[in-house]
């Protein structure tokens, strides 16, 4: 019988479909930092995290990037290829280690083309993932610093298993486009109200609920979407 896989939309299809899949899979390795695709850049495979996080981001002219996104296991790594489309619109840059699996773009196209539940369940996380970007376009706009930092870390959360976020201040400040200086204010707001602890580059949630009160409403939004098009994605 094949090991049924850690990554939540492989996970989603039948045995049957799972057996085909999972024999063109190959594990991989993703450590905190590496770059899977560049903009512009075309790419050989379709990444399907399992421990890891990866954040897609837009590089801006000021030398500064803008996180447009992240992908755990939930989902795969870019989604332009269940469009056919083998070059990157931003940068994939893995920002919690862990492992992954990953699929050669010809042999993901030709899995699409005659596996139809598999198909069915990429057309459902574009739309899920679509939401993703639009509501956090939004929230951006909209919300406050605090706001959108309960967000973010309530995205993470999502995608680990246990409480513990291995991220530095300069990390996230640089996914909220803001500084340093500005992130270490926010955190102390958290860990004034016991929310969470910080230190080492380690971050424990300890009430999630409150984070999910001080979060604005876009983190639900997002998580209602991905709850309706992919039931069981995320444990938490």
């Amino acid at each position: 019988m094949a090991q049924r896989p850690k990554n939540g939309l492989l996970a989603s299809i039948p045995a049957s479909e799972w057996i085909e899949v999972q024999s063109l899979c190959e594990p991989v390795k993703l450590p905190l930092g590496r770059v899977l695709y560049e903009p512009r850049g075309s790419f050989d495979y379709v990444y399907f995290p399992e421990t890891a996080i990866i954040s897609n981001v837009a590089p801006l002219k000021t030398g500064k990037t803008a996180e447009t996104s992240i992908t755990g296991r939930e989902g795969l790594v870019n989604v332009g290829a269940i469009m056919g489309d083998n070059q990157s619109m931003h940068r994939a840059v893995v920002h919690v280690s862990g492992d992954g699996t990953r699929i050669s773009f010809r042999e993901f196209q030709e899995l699409q083309a005659r596996l139809p539940v598999f198909r069915r369940k990429l057309n459902a996380y574009s739309r899920a993932f679509l939401a993703q970007v639009m509501q956090s376009v939004a929230c951006n706009a909209s919300h406050t610093l605090l706001q959108r930092c309960a967000r973010w870390l309530l995205k993470c959360h999502d995608r680990v298993d246990g409480d513990e976020l291995r991220l530095t201040q300069q990390f996230l400040a640089e996914m909220l486009v803001v500084s340093r200086v500005a992130v270490n204010a926010e955190l102390k707001k958290f860990q004034q109200l016991q929310v969470l602890t910080y230190s080492r580059g380690v971050i424990t949630i300890l009430d999630r609920r409150l984070l999910e009160r001080t979060s604005c409403e876009c983190y639900r939004t997002i998580r209602q979407e991905y709850d309706r098009l992919l039931p069981g994605s995320f444990t938490k």
